[in-house]
């Protein structure tokens, strides 16, 4: 329960704030993430409402009143219009709405996808602290991808999660290879595996194997993953343990 939770708070921050945390290989990030997301579009919805009911009801008494002080016929429908249309326009109007959406696009990005998506005022403090440090833009658990590369990250996502489900379910097919004295492992699956991003280190039975290559292919199994052995065993919290599925181990 604690983990969820966790995940539900720590969902909001950048990717890389959350890859230093310990044990986040536990945590149960798309679900967190879902949840922070529901909440975020909810209190923000919410905050609409009550900043509607607040602005338009006062915007609206003040002008009867300094129209009847006038002694100007002014439809209060007209009056009620006008408070409206300067609810929809002022700032606050726009920032809570802006909210309100991306906690949507965090919910569908992390239920459909397993895309984690940090709240973007938080995105732009950890990048603005990284250009005052001149922190090094290599690697994803020391720098934060631009807003392009980070909006096609989602849109890709969200592609590639649409066209899994169109496809039928399969066991992984796994290919053993040698080249130049080198052994590998080439994996095709018909789901993407969202947590394999070269360097990542693989244990396959008792091996240790490092992930060089992601590639698409044709169906039922379009996701290529290539895999090189290495020679000495690399224990830790980030390793992902992948289970061969019986019958499914060729020789090339």
């Amino acid at each position: 329960m604690w983990r969820l939770i966790l995940a539900t708070v720590f969902s909001f921050f950048p990717r890389r704030w959350r890859m230093a945390m310990p044990g986040e290989d536990r945590i149960p990030w798309e679900r967190g993430a879902t949840i922070s997301g529901i909440l975020q579009s909810l209190l923000a919805i919410e905050a609409l409402i009550l900043w509607y009911s607040l602005s338009v009801k006062t915007w609206v008494s003040n002008g009867v009143d300094s129209a009847l002080r006038g002694g100007a016929e002014v439809p209060e429908q007209a009056i009620g219009f006008a408070g409206l249309a300067f609810w929809a326009l002022h700032p606050l109007t726009w920032v809570l709405a802006y909210f309100a959406a991306e906690g949507m696009a965090r919910i569908l990005g992390a239920a459909f996808t397993g895309h984690v998506m940090g709240m973007l005022p938080l995105y732009l403090a950890d990048w603005i602290y990284g250009k005052l440090t001149h922190r090094p833009p290599e690697g994803d658990a020391r720098y934060s991808p631009g807003m392009r590369a980070y909006a096609d990250s989602f849109v890709t996502a969200l592609k590639d999660e649409w066209h899994s489900r169109r496809l039928p379910q399969a066991e992984d097919e796994v290919t053993r290879l040698q080249r130049a004295g080198e052994a590998y492992l080439e994996i095709h699956s018909c789901r993407q595996k969202k947590e394999w991003t070269p360097p990542r280190i693989v244990r396959v039975e008792e091996a240790y194997y490092r992930l060089e290559e992601t590639r698409r292919a044709s169906p039922p199994r379009p996701y290529v993953y290539r895999l090189r052995k290495l020679e000495a065993g690399v224990p830790g919290r980030n390793v992902i343990v992948y289970e061969v599925p019986p019958g499914f181990m060729n020789q090339n």
